[in-house]
Order: C-alpha cells, then structure tokens, then sequence
C-alpha cells in the first residue's frame, strides 16, 4: 500500500479538485481519495508520501506521438531516429507525467510495438495506416523504412490484433507540412548544394513556392527570389532550383495523401472504429468532406496548428456542429525549444472559445513541451479553463474517445489502476514522481526502467 496524503488531488474527472486529500493505492489500483485521514494506517503503508505544496493526479494519456516505437516513422514511412533516440524520448515523455502514449507512426507493426514496450515502462499502444493508398503516398514521400512485413500488413489484421484506432492519416511530411521543414527540404538541399539549411528557411522556400495551401499553380518567380534573399538562401539558389527541390519533396506525395484520407474514411466506418486525421490548411476541405460522412469518431488531430488564430478558430468552429467530431489541441513546443510553434497563441484561442477536446503534445521534432505545462499555463496562470476540466481533457475524456487505449485509467477513482503523477503545486509542469501500476517508475528527473 502507498499513500499520497495531504495534496491538491485533481481526480480527473472534469469536476472535481480537492485540498489537502489523500491518495491511497493497493495492488496497484486506486483504492480510495479521501479528506479523512487516520495516521494509524501508515503503518501498514510500504510507502507514504508527504505531498504537501503537490498535485497528485491521474498520469496523463498522450494520445498523439511519434517516435515511440521501433516501427517507422510518421505518414512517409521512414526509418525510425534510432533506438537510442526513440527510447529517451519515452524517457522524456514519462518525466513530462505521461503514463500512456500513442503511436500514430501507422505504419509500425505489432512486433514492434511490443518490442519497443519490454523496453520501457511507459504504456505503449498504436493506430494503424496500413492501407494501399497511404503505403503509396509514403513512398512517394519517403518509404525508406518499408520492409516486407510492413507492406503485407494490413489494417483488418492491426485492429484485430491490438491497434486502437486508424491514424494518423495523413502528416506534416506527405501533405507539406512541418516534417518538410525540419527534415526533407533541408535534407534536398544538402544533397543538392552541400549546404545546411535551418527549419525556417527551409519552411521560407516551402511557403514561397507552394503557398499555406500547397498549390502548384502558386508559384511566382519573384515572389520565390524575394523570399530567397530574405532567408539569406540567394547566394547558393536560384528560383527555379528552389521551385524544383519543393516540388520534388512536398507536391508530389501531397494529392495521394488527400485520396489516402477517403481511403481511411471507409475502412473506419466499416469497422467502426475512431480515426485520426491531419487537420491543417492542406487537408483543411477533406477534412470538411469527411466530417460530413457521419462516423462514430473523427478526431481532428492538432486542430490549432498551422491555421492562423483566426483561421483555427473558425475551422473549429465549423467542425464542431458535426457529430462526432473531436478537437485535439496540440501542446508542441511554444515555451521551450520553439522549433515549430514560435508562441501558444492558437493554444490559448482553442481554450477561450471552449473548442478543446482532448490535448496531446504530437512530436515538434523531438522537443514537445508537456501536456502539464499547457494546462498550467491555461488553467492557473491565465485562468482560461477550470484546472478540473483541463486535466479531464488529458485524462479520462481521453479512455472515452479512445476506448481502447486505456481502459481503467484516466481518474483516481476507487478501482481503477493506479497510473499516479506526483507535481509541485502550482507549477504542474515540474513533475516529481510518477507511477504506473502503483509502482514507481521515475523520480527526480529519473526513469527507471
């Protein structure tokens, strides 16, 4: 038995926040929250924990990350960062308090999930993508982590052996979006120039040339050399090599991506099963065209990413009348290294106009900040959500659009299994202790696997 006495708990069940309550486990489950405490059952305790100034509440469910498995990687299909890599940022996303995460890497096979799971403690599942025409917008984009078995499995044989959803269709890297910046535009120019190039020029070549909505009749000579000289890319590219190098790398996979998104639509509403897509300008109308279609649910995924404030919030907007539809709102990287999100603007615009859903932190190269964090900042500095309902939306909102998941998680409620995160109180974001199965699996900036 561990006991967790005198924190704020937050049970993660969208109402309830409790001063100076205790947290007691048993055989991994919760076995009660109360505000009553008797000191004579610390004896029987193998562990008690003094939370006073903490926040204990339930381990949060990330449901959307890349590269947490040694399958491949994102809608291109290419090869995984390395097992080093993929196994410290399971490290980094425990310590961040998440207990559970999802592969949306769909192309990853069950072998590899479990694999990557007797590898660490944090709870692994996956969607799936294994589907001809996003096996071929993959291709088209990268494939260069495509094996055989990769290519002869199959959604039906996924779901039925564990795969908890279909996602995510469609990706920054087959339809233009962040993938491009920070990997196969700069990678084009490397090859081509033998130059380096950072994520912002290369997203300066990205937008001259295609424009936010990935047209190729948006092409303009001038407005391409324009854009060169501005990025400090004049002295090595010409506007025609530019226009070359990001059609090669971004239009060519991005028209199959869109057809994949109709492929995953039917094959979700066949099996009756949730389906996460790519909402961005890009896929901004397919994403309308299957909203429409009625499926049981449609989870928007980063549905305040790359629109601008105005822009997400009106595409929001619109999508919530369908039923169905589930906003994920994004963390990515706004307070720390800044790579994709330069500020939490469209954050903070989903969470005053009540358009969030469920949260998630995707990938931003590595370097996401923390679901915590996001809520700290949302909940208890800017007061633009209640701390009960902002916690729920990274918990048990979660295990209710993703059912299978995680199943018996998600709150601290008597019964359920005790995935616990120890915070300091206010500052969520530095978490101190976190335990899945009631059993401690990181502390003090430690994993222990």
């Amino acid at each position: 038995m561990k006991i967790f006495k005198n924190a704020t708990v937050v049970t993660g069940d969208g109402k309830t926040v409790l001063e100076k309550a205790n947290v007691i486990e048993a055989d991994g489950l919760v076995a009660d929250v109360n505000l009553y405490y008797d000191e004579n059952i610390e004896s029987y305790a193998e562990e008690v924990v003094d939370c006073t100034g903490k926040c204990v509440m339930p381990g949060m469910i990330n449901h959307h990350q890349h590269g947490v498995t040694f399958g491949t990687m994102f809608a291109s299909g290419c090869v995984n960062y390395g097992r080093e890599f993929i196994l410290d940022h399971l490290d980094r996303s425990l310590l961040q308090g998440h207990t559970t995460v999802l592969n949306v890497d769909g192309f990853a096979t069950m072998d590899e999930v479990e694999e990557t799971q007797k590898c660490h403690p944090i709870r692994i599942k996956t969607a799936t993508t294994h589907a001809p025409i996003n096996y071929h917008a993959g291709e088209l984009c990268d494939g260069k982590g495509f094996q055989p078995k990769h290519k002869a499995m199959t959604i039906e044989k996924m779901l039925a052996d564990g795969a908890v959803c279909i996602g995510e269709v469609g990706g920054g890297h087959t339809l233009g979006g962040g993938g491009q910046d920070y990997l196969y535009i700069p990678r084009a120019v490397k090859e081509a120039k033998g130059k380096d190039i950072d994520y912002l020029q290369a997203r300066a070549m990205k937008l001259s040339v295609l424009g936010r909505y990935i047209e190729e009749s948006y092409y303009d000579r001038d407005r391409v050399a324009a854009a060169l000289k501005e990025a400090k890319l004049d002295s090595f590219l010409t506007p025609e090599e530019t226009r070359d190098i990001v059609y090669k790398t971004t239009l060519a996979s991005v028209k199959v991506a869109l057809d994949g998104y109709r492929e995953a639509a039917g094959l979700a509403k066949r099996y009756n099963v949730p389906l996460m897509i790519h909402n961005a300008p890009t896929s901004k109308y397919i994403v309308h065209e299957i909203a429409k279609m009625g499926l049981s649910t449609l989870i928007c995924c980063h549905s305040n990413y790359l629109f601008t404030t105005e822009e997400c919030v009106e595409n929001g907007r619109y999508l919530k009348q369908f039923p169905g539809v589930v906003l994920d709102a994004a963390v990515h990287d706004p307070w720390g290294a800044k790579h994709l999100v330069s500020g939490p603007e469209n954050l903070y615009a989903f969470y005053e106009n009540d358009l969030v859903d469920i949260i998630s932190t995707d990938f931003a190269a590595g370097h996401s900040d923390s679901m915590l964090e996001a809520i700290q900042h949302a909940a208890l500095e800017k007061k633009l959500v209640d701390l009960a309902k902002a916690v729920r939306q990274g918990t048990s909102r979660v295990t209710e659009v993703l059912p299978l998941l995680a199943p018996n998680l998600g709150l601290l409620k008597k019964g359920y299994s005790a995935d616990i995160v120890v915070t300091e109180y206010p500052q969520l974001k530095n978490v101190e202790r976190v335990y899945i199965d009631g059993k401690l699996v990181a502390k003090d900036g430690k994993v222990f696997r």
